[in-house]
């Protein structure tokens, strides 16, 4: 996983923590919905659907307009084909981002029945922003929730000091906070969104020098990062060693392991090189993503990457 992904990873864990104490709250004071009850869907979606349409093409019209054009044979009525459509409008546009026309084929004897349109509230023309740095810092200070105020630190801090900003912050926390163990999470999370505007080594000296200090060095959390990080580093090496053909021995040598830790990689690369040259022949074979992802016990997601790198080595 990329430096940046596991970056985008951290942000993301901290706003899913505080989605029902304030996300969900500030989404509906700042974008006018009077929120009543929520129902929590899975969040994860099902992003590995395989389709095929039956024919997709581009084509350029006597106006000079390039647009998709998008058919489907179909033999009956298939009760939930308008949003099959709508999925495949999503799909295809976010690979081409072109305009597209959907026309479907009705092959079927008597009267076709499938709903043709979208109604206005199904049709997606837009999303709304809630951009948290136009949110003016003085106002949410003056909450008493501490989700809502550790995101002050992304806020529109409006000309005032940023290391005074943040003693507030601290300072708010230390007070609403209902356990040294909740305050030390929200210590954390702070640190951690510092980061997205380069205001960490800021946040580090302003909370190193309040009364009540919390060592981040200390938390089993940190350690055990620091701890997997040093074996990523390491790891990383010895494949880089690895690849340029250096021998197992000289490699051992350098990064301190024993032979037998770096013969072990070496398998790894060389059983995760054959695996991924079976899942090539077989895409090219025509398996689909689903049966390959079974026959090879990996995830769909993983063959569905490799396919698009194929894909995108033949445009």
């Amino acid at each position: 996983m990329s430096k940046e992904k596991q970056e985008g990873n951290k942000y993301d864990k901290i706003f899913k923590e505080n989605i029902e104490e304030v996300v969900l709250p500030l989404v509906g004071k700042y974008l006018g919905l009077d929120i009543i009850k929520t129902e929590k869907l899975e969040a994860k979606l099902q992003t590995t659907i395989e389709r095929e349409t039956d024919l997709l093409r581009i084509i350029t019209t006597k106006d000079g307009k390039r647009r998709i054009l998008h058919l489907e044979f179909q033999s009956e009525n298939e009760k939930d084909m308008i949003y099959r459509v709508k999925e495949y409008d999503g799909i295809v546009q976010r690979k081409y981002q072109l305009p597209m026309l959907h026309f479907i084929v009705f092959l079927a004897q008597g009267r076709m029945t499938m709903r043709t349109q979208l109604k206005e509230d199904e049709v997606f023309s837009e999303f709304k922003v809630l951009n948290i740095s136009e949110l003016r810092f003085d106002k949410m200070i003056e909450s008493q929730i501490p989700e809502e105020i550790v995101l002050a630190i992304l806020s529109d801090f409006r000309g005032e000091q940023s290391e005074d900003i943040i003693r507030s912050i601290i300072l708010k926390l230390i007070a609403s906070s209902k356990s040294k163990a909740d305050l030390r999470k929200f210590i954390q999370q702070l640190h951690v969104l510092a980061k997205l505007r380069k205001l960490d080594k800021e946040t580090i000296k302003v909370s190193d020098s309040m009364p009540i200090t919390i060592d981040l060095t200390d938390h089993a959390l940190y350690i055990k990062g620091a701890e997997e990080s040093a074996i990523k580093t390491k790891r990383a090496a010895i494949i880089k060693m690895l690849k340029r053909d250096m021998p197992i021995k000289d490699i051992a040598d350098i990064q301190d392991v024993t032979i037998d830790y770096v013969i072990q990689i070496k398998n790894e690369l060389h059983e995760k090189e054959v695996k991924r040259n079976a899942i090539i022949n077989q895409l090219k074979e025509g398996v689909s993503v689903e049966d390959i992802a079974e026959s090879q016990d990996i995830t769909i997601d993983e063959v569905i990457a490799i396919k698009n790198e194929l894909d995108q080595k033949e445009d």
